[in-house]
């Protein structure tokens, strides 16, 4: 163990409180999971305790809002309010996470203020200062009266107490970090108070201080408390972010004024900084997708690290052992803290200490399940690992009758369906008509930033070969030939293909599509229009304009992707949208393609036509299933299954990877 990962497998102290090893599980809202009253619900408990079994040193439950009564929506019910309830349950949780030497710390959060989402709000949205609503700016915040305040500062307290008493490790205070209520105190650009919560950084600080105070009183001062705590927030201006590598003067909070912040903070008595960076207003940072660097966040950390004598807890897209090891390692964090990378595999430390790197199964950063779906008010999922929230049934029943199974696509969807059936008993075949397992994905990884999802196909087909799965490559079948196959059953995973729009002009030699063009099959010009803006247009956009390519984005929708079967994360959507500006790229929303000619593309708007100069024309029409195949075996009778892309188009990789688990089981 300590030979692989030295660094990550020390104990350190939060307070007196001793972690067994340098990994905690980062707070993760966990939409869709909770009892009805916000209270951790039976099945929460199974979650954090896979991640507990998986070996984290300590876990950081998502936020408990104190106040049902400040902010009204979904997001804000106080489990507070049953404190019985919350008691017995989060003892229960405490309990089942001491069993494998795991430290819980439960988190308390302000609420959302100018960040709220106001469709969500029945009452006017409140925030620390009055101002306009980040998301719709049309909408006018009040300002939280000083009564208010104290009242919330009760309530933290009076939760805090409650999270004591029922047996908690610690208590993680919400506050300086994320452009959260608790941030917005701490910050010039959204705290224009003039009472003792603002006009110097005391004040602003006030809130914080005084609770840490009262927490250490009102209950044990060995009892650790720890802060959220953030460096830098990546703003340009209220709702602008920066992109990675711009010159730009920092709006919200930078590094220097988070280091004076943070000693305050530590006098004051707290236990450790979680930290995190970013905000709503630079949302892309706060939850950073696939297009940010790995570890995007440990250079900014480093600073204060050196600056504090207690522990800096740094997450940021960690997602692999020699990373967070070289991180501490260098000082430029005391521990390191995972997210999605927990939801993707729950034993990545355990798998880390034996030095099973390549069995990590990776978050790609794709937000999909995650962020995607959280803000959109639906149930949290995952992407890559259909059993999230699942943990009590995740265990694989052996197949009562052993079945001969042909898998007809080797794309994520029949990979993972394979790999089950295969683990149940299962004899399984996997024929692929490329070169290689991975499907359409293989296009879509071609970028750099597209790293982590190499890495998940490297882990397919890994799996595959520990799970005794056969597969064929090369094998483009046709129905007869499937039909001559030596197999019991069939699980169809065909894909889909890209739509060809019915356009004048559309087979002309200068057209390509983006599979094609995220593959290098053909040459592209110097001027190049790509029609549809969905996320594979915007990549495709954002590879060729990095490469010095002049680019025009057309989409007919009047926004950058939009439409599909799940929510696209907000994160994705604005970091795409502020690269393609960043890197001028001519973007036409509500726009029409009417027609491609030989050197130009003719678009409409309003009724009003004009063309663009095209050396080359890349389609990102979107995709339709290929499912004849399906069809076929299903008229002849036979057992067949249809997954992913065959099944319903357009999907994404969570449906595709979610049918292959729930056919490889059902099988």
């Amino acid at each position: 163990m300590e030979k692989c990962y030295p660094e990550l497998f020390k104990p350190f102290k939060i307070g007196k409180v001793e972690i067994k090893n340098k990994v905690v599980m980062s707070p993760m809202l966990s939409i869709g999971w909770f009892e009805e009253n916000s209270v951790i619900s039976d099945k929460m408990i199974d979650y954090y305790a896979e991640r507990a079994k998986g070996g984290v040193g300590a876990v950081f439950t998502c936020g408990n809002v104190p106040d049902a009564h400040l902010e009204r929506c979904p997001f804000t019910i106080s489990p507070f309010q049953v404190p019985d309830r919350f008691v017995h349950q989060c003892g229960k949780l405490a309990d089942e996470l001491h069993k494998y030497g795991t430290k819980l710390f439960v988190q308390v959060w302000f609420g959302l203020g100018r960040v709220a989402f106001s469709e969500f709000m029945q009452d006017q949205p409140v925030a620390v200062s009055e101002g306009p609503n980040r998301w719709k700016p049309e909408v006018t915040c009040r300002a939280m009266t000083t009564e208010e305040i104290y009242r919330l500062i009760d309530s933290v307290v009076e939760g805090a107490k409650l999270i004591y008493k029922a047996g908690a490790d610690g208590v993680d205070i919400n506050g300086a970090y994320g452009g959260y209520m608790g941030d917005q105190f701490t910050t010039d650009a959204f705290n224009h108070r003039t009472d003792e919560f603002g006009g110097n950084m005391d004040n602003q600080l006030r809130v914080l201080t005084e609770i840490v105070k009262r927490v250490k009183a009102e209950t044990s001062p060995d009892f650790p408390v720890t802060c959220r705590f953030g460096t830098k927030h990546y703003m340009r201006a209220e709702r602008q972010a920066a992109v990675p590598g711009e010159e730009y003067t920092e709006y919200g909070r930078d590094i220097e004024e988070s280091i004076a912040m943070a000693k305050k903070l530590e006098a004051a008595g707290y236990d450790a900084f979680l930290m995190g960076n970013g905000a709503y207003d630079s949302f892309h940072w706060l939850y950073p997708p696939m297009y940010h660097k790995e570890g995007l966040w440990l250079d900014d950390f480093a600073p204060l690290t050196k600056e504090v004598n207690i522990p800096v807890i740094g997450p940021g897209k960690i997602l692999r052992p020699e990373m967070a090891n070289e991180a501490i390692a260098e000082g430029k964090v005391t521990a390191v803290a995972l997210g999605r990378a927990l939801l993707a595999d729950p034993q990545w430390v355990n798998k880390a200490a034996e030095g099973k790197i390549s069995d990590i199964r990776p978050c790609i950063g794709c937000n999909v399940g995650c962020i995607g779906r959280i803000f959109a008010g639906q149930t949290m999922l995952c992407a890559v690992n259909a059993d999230l929230f699942n943990e009590a049934n995740q265990a694989l029943i052996p197949a009562e009758n052993p079945k001969k199974i042909a898998v007809i696509g080797g794309g994520v969807g029949g990979m993972e369906a394979a790999r089950i059936a295969a683990r149940r008993g299962h004899d399984v075949t996997i024929y692929e008509k490329g070169s290689r397992l991975g499907g359409l994905t293989l296009a879509a990884n071609v970028p750099d930033y597209k790293a982590a999802s190499r890495r998940l196909i490297d882990w397919f087909e890994q799996d595959l070969a520990k799970a005794g799965v056969k597969f064929e490559l090369y094998r483009n079948l046709s129905a007869e030939d499937i039909k001559a196959l030596d197999a019991d059953a069939f699980i169809v995973s065909t894909g889909a293909h890209v739509k060809i729009p019915n356009l004048p002009g559309v087979d002309g030699k200068n057209v390509i599509t983006a599979v094609d063009a995220l593959l290098g099959k053909g040459d592209i010009g110097e001027r190049v229009v790509v029609v549809g803006g969905g996320q594979v247009g915007c990549e495709v956009a954002y590879e060729l304009v990095r490469a010095g390519k002049q680019v025009s984005v057309v989409e007919y929708l009047d926004r950058l992707v939009s439409g599909g079967t799940e929510p696209v994360s907000a994160a994705i959507v604005l970091m795409l949208e502020d690269l393609l500006d960043y890197y001028k790229a001519d973007v036409h929303l509500s726009t029409a393609v009417t027609e491609i000619k030989d050197g130009s593309v003719v678009i409409e708007k309003d009724g009003v036509r004009s063309e663009l100069a095209a050396d080359t024309v890349v389609l990102a029409t979107g995709f339709a299933s290929n499912n004849g195949l399906y069809t076929a075996l299903k008229e002849l009778g036979r057992e067949v299954y249809v997954i992913g892309d065959a099944r319903q188009s357009p999907g994404n990789i969570m449906h595709s990877v979610a049918d292959g688990n729930k056919v490889g089981r059902e099988i």
